[in-house]
């Protein structure tokens, strides 16, 4: 059996969250009242999340992924250590926090009139990094 641990995130909005998520290609369930992960084994773990990215969609010897709402109103994802050590980590992590602030752009500039023209991945020494461009209406 894997331990989870919990990692601090910056991600407040739930609904970001499930876009950003879905826009990485996983089906995010979510529960008001937070439900059970489960494990590699198929049986319910006692941690516990609001946001679930389950294992069928990660993998047959993988965990459930987990976003709990902690009481400062931030996200805290709930990751296994077998789930870490395939590409589960800070890194993918990063890339969750990159495409959650990519929706929340878009969906602030689209409040504020500006229309969105593209996106660009420029190739940065830290990896890839988005550029999303607008026009003034």
């Amino acid at each position: 059996m894997s331990k989870y641990s919990e990692t601090a995130t910056t991600v407040r909005d739930q609904a970001y969250l499930v876009a950003a998520l879905s826009g990485l290609g996983y089906k995010a369930e979510v529960h008001a009242d937070g439900a059970a992960l489960v494990g590699y084994e198929g049986r319910e773990r006692p941690e516990r999340a609001h946001v679930i990215i389950r294992r069928v969609e990660i993998g047959p010897a993988s965990n459930d992924i987990g976003f709990v709402r902690r009481p400062d109103g931030t996200f805290g994802a709930v990751l296994s250590e077998y789930d870490r050590g395939i590409g589960f980590d800070e890194k993918w992590l990063g890339r969750v926090h990159q495409a959650y602030k990519e929706q929340q752009t878009l969906v602030d500039a689209k409040a504020k009139g500006y229309i969105f023209r593209g996106r660009e991945i420029v190739q940065t020494p830290e990896g890839p990094q988005i550029r999303l461009q607008f026009i003034a209406r």
